[in-house]
């Protein structure tokens, strides 16, 4: 596989290893070969290596005795804390955006959630998971606040395996919906109304967690029912 040789192939692996873990590619409990990924990646196995211990610190990967290295199941206190991180950086962003008017970024945005139509009609998921991540950085480039997007980011990764079920579940039309009510709230420049969608529409997610650890409970550390609700 090639890589951007401006970056240095630890960060390459580290890089490739966390888009596969969080697009479920590489699926949670699913054990990781050094060897295999130092052969697909095209590297040698120190890097590898290097990027697993990062991702170790971030809970994505577990070093397991007798198993290796294993994806790490989905745990429900990770999500919550991503959830909430999430939220109250996105309200914070909506909030502002709305105060301000761009016509070029407000088209990008319309054009985002046009997009995200189109993947509904095609059932292409994927599709649909890029144009909305594309559609909420747009909202803090319209917010002036371009850096909080690489935040938000890495806050949420454990909620965005999550969000990748959920995706698989159906219900995209109603996240679309939403979508165009955040919109309408941010163009008329009513801040409430703009926190208000916004908040209804990242707690969706948390709304399905229960059903979603039943229907892929291999990929979640233990029953919903068990785990602390915040």
């Amino acid at each position: 596989m090639a890589r951007d040789m401006k970056i240095s192939a630890a960060e390459h692996c580290y890089r490739t290893l966390s888009r596969k873990i969080i697009g479920l590619e590489l699926k949670p409990n699913e054990p990781i070969s050094e060897h295999a990924m130092a052969d697909l990646l095209g590297v040698s196995r120190t890097p590898v290596r290097e990027a697993l211990s990062r991702l170790s610190a971030e809970g994505l990967v577990d070093l397991r005795s007798r198993a290796g290295v294993v994806v790490s199941p989905i745990r429900i206190h990770a999500v919550q804390t991503a959830q909430f991180v999430r939220e109250q950086l996105e309200l914070a962003v909506v909030t502002e955006a709305a105060q301000h008017s761009n016509r070029r970024i407000l088209l990008s945005i319309r054009q985002s959630i046009e997009e995200q139509e189109l993947a509904i009609l095609e059932d292409n998921s994927e599709l649909f998971f890029e144009c909305d991540e594309q559609m909420h950085a747009l909202f803090c480039t319209l917010a002036g606040r371009d850096g909080v997007w690489s935040f938000i980011s890495d806050a949420k990764k454990h909620m965005d395996r999550v969000r990748r079920l959920s995706l698989q579940a159906g219900q995209l039309d109603q996240l679309v919906q939403d979508h165009q009510n955040v919109l309408k709230a941010v163009t008329s420049h009513d801040p409430a109304r703009a926190r208000e969608v916004m908040q209804l529409h990242l707690r969706r997610v948390m709304l399905d967690l229960s059903e979603l650890s039943r229907r892929f409970s291999s990929y979640f550390e233990r029953p919903l029912e068990n785990a602390p609700v915040e």
